[in-house]
């Protein structure tokens, strides 16, 4: 090798040294711009409850979540809180129990009030002129402002806050164990841990259920094997029109009809045409005329000047917005592969889910269609409610673009009827809401349920997916079963309904609670997925407030809270405690656990939940005797007191506890000596230490300085001695009994002494 090789080789290594050098060092310079993508670390967040599903029963478990000084997170997938009653367009309230209780009652008020500062009615459906109607956009609105003042009070008291997250999704769900820890969620296209102690499963479809491992039913079958070739019900995607008495505005007017028209229109006929009947009494006759068909979802109108009402076919003809969910079911008479309503592969395929909704909305495109070329009438999409892109990215190019303006003011969500529901600790069945429907009916006894958590009251309405095979043979339920179970009034909802028989932090809302398919046809409607969400937000605020699974929670202590938000639990409501009445929780309570027995039962006849046009029901709620008497403010004897006392805390072993110090057990009993008795009941033992009374007319001196200052650290006096005064020789009544009864099975155990 010469010099001149050597000084080549010297000089190659050098060279290549110093590019590799400069490649390594662009390497490691932009090394965390082309991995921070894939392997970056996710935000984490920290909430005490997180609830999936913004729906009516989401939305009411957050708030009521919040109310109780949890932090919740509620995320919800579309631009929209409200779920079927908003965002869906079903915005007349299916409301055949009248239990316009708890938060349900409360947003009903508040859309009433909107509509009355308007001088309109919101009594605009046909079928029910109790019921509750509104525009979606109010309705949404109303929770909003619900959700503002629960933050509101939440941040003076230092307790608690309710954040909402949009187009947000869970994508898996953390356990440890039995327990649920957390979740992984989309929330603004990044992915976040939310480290959580409860996950409320409010979704549309139950989808938290299998992220969860938990055990669940979808259609006939139950997991881990389901039979996604069986059949649920049909989803519609509602649409919500409004008249155009000036003539549609081109850009909402459907000038050429979209894929399919000519396979509806035969259904489109029989449901509604020209010179169709009027609805004059049940059953329709069909087809029915296009007022009519308005009135079935009839809404108000904001942007109308008129009022009008439901009461009869001359008011519908001046209805001016309604939604459409009457014709467009999907697949409807068109049945699918044959068969009536949807696969099972609708809730556990979400490709397959997708192409389902793009489907019905086409649909109801159609029908909206109809409505303008061969009715010939002046309604289209309403201009003043959705203006959203979800309801266009979710038609696959099912629906062409041409459409797209209209579909924009389609509701962000089609209107799902049926989801996965939860194999829970309890499972209502059609046979057990049947009995416990008929409490109080044609003078029967109370057939309650003592765990109540809330109220619902509607039939057993399946929209197709109701043939026998259909069925779940596990509950002997048939297509028979919807005539001979059919309720006959409100039925309760039990607490083992919400809570899974596995696994722990994990509760269910919405549709997807504890329930037989044909259960789940009555417990689908608005008002009673508002008040289990507020059941299920009380749980989940319960169990991280005690540190305890809610399976462990004492379902009376739930109940309580629940009573004192307004919600009512009981079957039996009583002339002489109505629902503002200082004692009307402890009555309820009272009712569920038949602590008394009542003055007198109601004696109110009975009558199929949908026979709204019972004259019988009619005139007992005209001359009153859908209600009974409790006898709230009769006095106590001792034998009542003591009868009282074994049936509230009868696990307890010394019966020495319950003795009274009466001239007698026929003798009434005073408010004083009933506070002493429960408080050796709940553990109380007499002190050396001396006590500030917190009562007027019982000095620290007293026998009974003692008992009061025990019982009132438990919440045991709070409503019978809120004055600051308690009258402790004066007689205890059957309502100040219940109350403190109530209070003192829920003291908490661990404080007792």
């Amino acid at each position: 090798m010469n010099s001149n090789t050597c000084l080549r080789v010297h000089s190659f290594f050098p060279r290549r040294l110093l590019r590799m050098g400069l490649l390594l060092l662009t390497g490691v310079l932009l090394l965390p711009l082309l991995v921070t993508p894939l392997f970056a670390e996710r935000d984490t967040m920290e909430y005490d409850v997180v609830v999936a599903g913004g729906g009516a029963g989401g939305t009411s478990a957050a708030i009521a979540a919040v109310r109780l000084g949890a932090r919740v997170a509620l995320l919800e997938e579309t631009d929209w809180l409200g779920g079927q009653m908003t965002a869906a367009g079903v915005s007349t309230m299916d409301d055949l129990s009248g239990n316009k209780t708890g938060i349900y009652g409360e947003f009903s008020e508040n859309v009433r009030y909107h509509y009355f500062k308007k001088e309109k009615s919101v009594s605009t459906c046909y079928w029910d002129g109790n019921t509750t109607a509104f525009e979606p956009s109010v309705g949404r609105d109303v929770l909003l402002s619900m959700i503002e003042q629960a933050n509101s009070k939440a941040a003076h008291e230092g307790a608690g806050r309710l954040d909402v997250f949009y187009r947000s999704q869970v994508t898996s769900v953390h356990r440890r164990g039995p327990g649920i820890h957390g979740v992984t969620a989309v929330l603004d296209g990044r992915k976040t841990d939310i480290v959580c102690s409860v996950l409320i499963d409010a979704t549309e479809y139950g989808d938290m259920l299998p992220l969860a491992n938990a055990l669940y039913r979808a259609g006939n079958s139950k997991s881990p094997v389901i039979d996604s070739s069986a059949r649920i019900q049909d989803i519609t995607w509602v649409a919500v029109i409004k008249k155009y008495p000036g003539g549609i505005p081109q850009n909402l007017r459907i000038t050429t009809p979209p894929p399919g028209y000519v396979k509806y229109l035969d259904g489109f006929r029989q449901i509604v045409a020209d010179g169709g009947n009027s609805f004059r009494k049940y059953p329709l006759r069909m087809p029915v005329d296009f007022p009519t068909h308005n009135a079935y979802r009839g809404l108000p109108d904001s942007s109308n000047p008129l009022d009008y009402t439901a009461a009869g076919a001359d008011e519908w003809a001046k209805i001016t917005k309604t939604g459409v969910n009457w014709g467009n079911d999907f697949p409807g008479a068109e049945q699918w592969e044959g068969k009536g309503g949807l696969p099972v592969a609708y809730l556990e395929d979400p490709a397959f889910r997708r192409d389902v909704n793009a489907q019905a909305l086409l649909k109801t495109l159609n029908f909206i269609y109809y409505v303008q070329h061969e009715l010939r009438e002046p309604w289209s999409v309403a201009d003043d409610e959705f203006y959203s892109e979800i309801p266009v990215t979710k038609t696959l190019g099912i629906v062409p673009d041409e459409y797209a303006e209209i579909v924009r003011r389609f509701p962000p969500m089609p209107y799902v009827r049926e989801s996965r529901r939860l194999v829970g600790i309890e499972t209502p069945t059609s046979k057990t809401v049947r009995h416990n429907s008929e409490s109080y009916r044609d003078e029967r006894e109370g057939r309650e349920i003592a765990t109540s958590m809330a109220i619902g009251g509607y039939i057993l309405d399946l929209h197709a997916g109701d043939t026998d095979a259909d069925l779940e043979t596990e509950f002997g339920e048939s297509f028979a079963s919807i005539r001979t179970d059919m309720p006959q009034g409100p039925f309760q909802v039990p607490f083992g309904s919400f809570i899974p028989t596995e696994v722990d932090g994990l509760l269910v809302t919405e549709k997807n609670l504890s329930m037989s398919r044909l259960v789940s046809g009555a417990l689908r409607l608005q008002p009673i997925s508002m008040l289990t969400g507020q059941a299920a937000g009380t749980i989940a605020a319960l169990s991280v407030r005690e540190g305890k699974a809610a399976r462990a929670l004492d379902p009376r202590l739930v109940q309580l809270h629940l009573l004192e938000a307004g919600s009512a639990l009981s079957l039996c409501e009583y002339h002489d405690v109505p629902r503002n009445h200082l004692f009307w929780p402890g009555v309820q309570m009272s009712n569920l656990y038949g602590w008394f027995t009542p003055l007198d039962l109601p004696s109110s006849p009975s009558a199929k939940i949908d026979d709204i046009y019972n004259n019988r029901v009619v005139l007992a709620r005209l001359f009153g005797l859908d209600k009974g008497v409790f006898g709230v403010d009769a006095p106590l004897t001792g034998a009542e007191a003591e009868t009282l006392l074994h049936k509230a805390f009868g696990e307890e072993k010394d019966a020495s506890l319950y003795a009274l110090p009466t001239f007698g057990l026929s003798s009434f009993i005073s408010r004083g000596d009933f506070a002493d008795a429960l408080a050796r009941i709940l553990g109380y033992r007499a002190t050396p230490e001396e006590f500030v009374s917190r009562f007027s007319d019982i000095s620290s001196t007293s026998r009974l300085a003692g008992p009061m200052h025990f019982l009132s650290e438990k919440g045991v006096l709070d409503r019978v001695g809120a004055s600051g005064v308690f009258m402790p020789d004066s007689l205890l009544t059957r309502g100040a009994a219940a109350d403190m009864t109530m209070r003192a099975v829920v003291a908490p155990r661990e404080r007792r002494r």
